[in-house]
């Protein structure tokens, strides 16, 4: 069994892993990091059989419409990821298109991709031409499924995992296998306990309030957004979103069997006002305490106009509650105290926090997780500090350390 790393191995982004087995080329994942300008892994195999894509984040999905182009090649997916994949590459060629950026795709692409996948679901096992790979529950966001291939060896490829329920959904599921492809995004770190850091993010939005000021909240569209509406669901405060969220709401809703408590969630986006269009936020704003708004990482989306109107505000708060990559507006406010909006800079006078709400495993999590799997092989991807992980499992396991474009057997 051959893999090769077309991006991903030694960083968080543009994930992509081929395996070459029995005669087959199969691909997990294929995605882009959506910097400014964004980056892309390394061409596909021209004679890729088929794909299977973990969970729809871009840094998993976005680069997967090029497999269009091969006439023969299949994609699977489970419903809820085949759905909201189709929604966020179409948002990456809208945003490439508005900021001059290559346009690695046409709509033409996605919609042919759109038609390819095969939607298995979670739990299910997929077969076609001697091929089967079993989809097993991997946490982290609505949808998001570990792959089991049953080659010459029993291979899975997490994704990304989250071993610890949250609002949307359980834990990842234990699975036993010969080989473990990994995610590391937080190897060598810890996350604080959920249950606090949500208890002080409530106590900072309300304290906000008290003072006479608005909460604005920049949040990813994909289960972020979600997360914190449902967080916020019992505090008694005007709740508005904006942004993306909302389509993904509708495709989560149209799949409960997907959601930890379906009903809640139903309670939850009923007591949240939602702004249907541009010309509603100026009411938004005068009503709310609290917005929920995409972009996360304050790089574009409705986000702007929020800020752009209360930063001057000391009483308001921007509160961020995801990882700000380098160059983005929120690592930049975050590191420097300032954003850039329009190529103006601006330094917000409002008070800036960030609250942990990743979908990750922190490392402990990834330890026991990858120990509970038995396998003899542990491959780590997806990450900048993987050695931090290497130590922890080095006694017990034969770990690798791959770098993009290297092919090694197995």
């Amino acid at each position: 069994m051959e893999l090769q790393f077309l991006g991903g191995a030694s960083e968080v982004g543009s994930l992509g892993l081929v395996v070459r087995d029995q005669g087959r080329t199969l691909l997990f994942d294929y995605g882009m990091t959506p910097s400014d300008p964004p980056t892309y892994p390394r061409p596909l195999p021209v004679n890729t059989d088929v794909a299977f894509l973990t969970h729809a984040h871009l840094d998993h999905s976005g680069m997967l419409p090029l497999l269009s182009r091969m006439p023969q090649a299949r994609a699977v997916a489970t419903p809820v990821t085949v759905a909201v994949a189709d929604l966020l590459t179409h948002d990456a060629l809208k945003v490439a298109k508005l900021e001059g950026y290559l346009q690695p795709y046409t709509t033409h692409d996605i919609r042919t991709l759109h038609h390819r996948f095969t939607a298995v679901e979670q739990r299910g096992v997929y077969r076609h031409k001697g091929v089967e790979v079993e989809l097993i529950p991997a946490g982290h966001i609505p949808g998001a499924t570990m792959y089991r291939y049953r080659g010459d060896r029993d291979l899975v490829f997490t994704g990304d995992i989250q071993t610890i329920p949250t609002h949307l959904v359980g834990g990842a599921e234990s699975v036993n296998c010969d080989v473990l492809v990994i995610e590391s995004t937080y190897a060598g770190r810890e996350h604080p306990d959920r249950q606090e850091t949500e208890r002080k993010f409530r106590d900072k939005v309300a304290e906000t309030v008290e003072r006479g000021g608005k909460a604005i909240v920049p949040a990813f569209a994909v289960g972020r957004a979600q997360e914190v509406v449902m967080s916020l669901a019992s505090s008694g405060l005007e709740v508005w979103l904006d942004g993306m969220a909302r389509k993904v709401n509708e495709i989560y809703r149209a799949a409960p069997t997907y959601l930890m408590d379906a009903k809640r969630f139903e309670r939850a986006l009923g007591a949240v006002h939602i702004v249907g269009s541009a010309s509603e936020r100026r009411h938004a704003l005068r009503e709310a305490d609290v917005v929920v708004t995409t972009g996360g990482m304050l790089d574009g989306g409705p986000v702007l106009y929020y800020v752009g109107e209360q930063y001057r505000d000391p009483n308001s708060s921007i509160l961020l509650t995801g990882y700000q990559v380098d160059g983005s507006n929120g690592r930049q406010l975050l590191d420097q105290g300032t954003m850039t909006i329009d190529e103006v800079t601006i330094r917000p006078e409002c008070e800036v926090l960030k609250f942990d709400f990743s979908a990750h495993s922190g490392h402990s999590e990834l330890v026991k997780f990858a120990k509970s799997t038995k396998a003899e092989k542990i491959i780590l991807m997806h990450g900048d500090q993987r050695g931090s992980l290497l130590e922890s499992l080095k006694d017990e396991f034969e770990v690798l350390l791959p770098e993009n474009g290297h092919k090694f057997t197995i």
